[in-house]
């Protein structure tokens, strides 16, 4: 199903099971069917499920030099109220993450029952008092940085057949350039939400990777002890960057126990 923005892009977007809403929102380059192995457990566990591509993503329409993850956090935004979402749960990797961030300081009158933000630290630029940022990237070597991307591997050892299968004909049919997109992860880069989380009055957990090649976790510590009634965090092993898809089965069961817990 497609879902049209103010601004006339068709957002593409599935709807599976009944229930209290969870909406999942993948990262930058992403694709939804990054989380065919949650979907199933949130169906079973009685939640409704709803998860789409980004703009400039997937089977979702394009904005030529689209330069702003404000325009993504708007989108997450007209898609609940569009969709008549009411007191959903946001789950969100990466960038979905960082917007997670986002729409908690641009609409904090939007109800939410909680979220669950997956690796992502709300500060990506290093400063002498933030080490928690993405790899080395200060404010002058960002773009250099993020151009070249290197020779980084994302995950620890690669994600399984089930979700590699689901990506490959949505990669076939709908490929992400990253050169196009670079504006937006310019963007991205450079945003600082740390004061969102602090003053988060939802529940907000933060769910880093151990052997997460992007970032430290201890990113995750400060931020709880920021906000220590609202935050919480939770470290998972024998993961790279991708959690939900490398590591399943304890992401799975994260993400339930808190689902549970704040229902």
């Amino acid at each position: 199903m497609d879902y049209q923005t103010s601004d006339g892009v068709q957002l593409n977007y599935q709807v599976a099971g009944s229930g209290q809403p969870v909406v999942l929102i993948h990262g930058f380059g992403g694709y939804q069917q990054i989380w065919c192995l949650q979907v199933p457990e949130l169906v079973k566990q009685g939640y409704q499920v709803i998860s789409y591509d980004q703009r400039n993503h997937g089977a979702s329409g394009h904005t030529p030099g689209l330069d702003s993850i404000d325009r993504l956090i708007d989108d997450l935004h007209e898609l609940l109220v569009g969709l008549k979402v009411d007191w959903p749960f946001l789950i969100g990797h990466s960038m979905g993450a960082a917007e997670i961030y986002g729409f908690l300081k641009q609409y904090p009158d939007c109800p939410l029952r909680g979220a669950i933000a997956v690796d992502q630290s709300p500060k990506m630029l290093n400063t002498p008092q933030w080490p928690y940022g993405y790899m080395d990237i200060t404010r002058a070597s960002y773009r250099l940085k993020l151009r070249e991307h290197g020779n980084v591997r994302e995950t620890l050892n690669g994600v399984p057949k089930q979700v590699l299968d689901k990506l490959a004909p949505e990669k076939a049919m709908f490929p992400f350039v990253r050169a196009e997109n670079l504006p937006l992860l310019y963007d991205h880069a450079k945003k600082d939400w740390r004061s969102a989380i602090e003053g988060a009055r939802i529940p907000l957990l933060l769910v880093t990777a151990n052997q997460s090649p992007f970032f430290d976790g201890r990113f995750a510590d400060v931020m709880q002890a920021a906000n220590p009634d609202y935050v919480s965090r939770q470290a998972i092993d024998q993961t790279g960057h991708v959690v939900m898809a490398e590591q399943a089965g304890s992401f799975n069961q994260v993400m339930d126990e808190f689902l549970k817990e704040n229902k």
